[in-house]
């Protein structure tokens, strides 16, 4: 998950997200699973405010995903000076992203697609994309990352959601809230979904929080590089650098427009093409 940017206070949250001890009880008096399973019964709804766009918490983690993103727009940074109309989410988890980028631009015509590795994620994603009408929104369950000869890979689900990806190593200084799953999951050409979906359209804002996979996808997504105007990716400091994150978008032609946080455990910062 996200850290908190540079120019703004912790909201309680984010601070208590930061605690290993908030992790451990979580854990251990099952709070997790305990409240997800009230919250599927009866979800939370919220409508945000400028676009009536509406979104439900049905799960612990998304208390925290939507004060990072609605009401700290963490990503509205990757949008700066660009008239946005068409984005790819890698790792879109409940599917906020999308509805946050028809809040920030006032267009429900945006057109997207959506990829995540665990099939309710994907199915949430599908929840919010089919309520709110955004027709030209794709929700896509797979895995990103892998060349377009490999068609399935594992994915290691995670009993908090938050942290599923397509490689086991957790955060070690953050307590896990439970066993490892592991599910063979198909595979994402992320370029040829984009060219099916999309055809020629460029790609406005690319998102990449893949949980530890961010040099994998970097690597294997070249083509879609090429057609993208701004990028927003985290990097989980136990697994990749930001020197590596760099190196690799350096070598597609882009260099950082801004870092927008970071912490001990991973940091958040938006790529623009050299020639913007």
């Amino acid at each position: 998950m996200l850290g908190v940017p540079k120019d703004e206070k912790p909201t309680w949250i984010s601070r208590l997200a930061a605690q290993p001890a908030v992790h451990r009880a979580i854990r251990t008096f099952r709070l997790q699973e305990l409240t997800s399973a009230a919250l599927k019964v009866r979800p939370i709804k919220r409508r945000l405010p400028k676009s009536g766009i509406e979104y439900r918490v049905r799960y612990l983690e998304s208390f925290l995903m939507a004060d990072e993103i609605f009401q700290r727009k963490i990503y509205r940074e990757a949008f700066e000076g660009l008239d946005v109309r068409s984005f790819v989410d890698l790792g879109s988890n409940v599917g906020y992203f999308p509805l946050f980028a028809v809040e920030l631009t006032g267009r429900r015509d945006l057109v997207g697609i959506a990829v995540d590795g665990n099939r309710s994620m994907t199915d949430e994603t599908r929840w919010h994309v089919d309520h709110n009408h955004l027709a030209n929104v794709k929700p896509l369950w797979g895995i990103v990352g892998y060349p377009s000869d490999v068609k399935e890979a594992t994915f290691y689900l995670n009993p908090s959601n938050v942290s599923c990806s397509a490689q086991p190593v957790l955060n070690p200084d953050v307590p896990s809230k439970g066993r490892i799953k592991e599910v063979t999951v198909p595979t994402v050409d992320v370029a040829s979904a984009w060219m099916q979906h999309a055809g020629d359209v460029r790609v406005d804002v690319l998102k990449i929080d893949v949980e530890g996979f961010e040099r994998e996808v970097l690597r294997t997504c070249g083509a879609l590089l090429d057609k993208t105007s701004s990028v927003v990716v985290e990097w989980h400091k136990w697994i990749a650098s930001q020197d590596e994150v760099e190196a690799l978008l350096r070598d597609r032609g882009f260099v950082r427009f801004r870092t927008i946080s970071e912490d001990p455990y991973c940091g958040v910062a938006v790529y623009r093409p050299r020639a913007s």
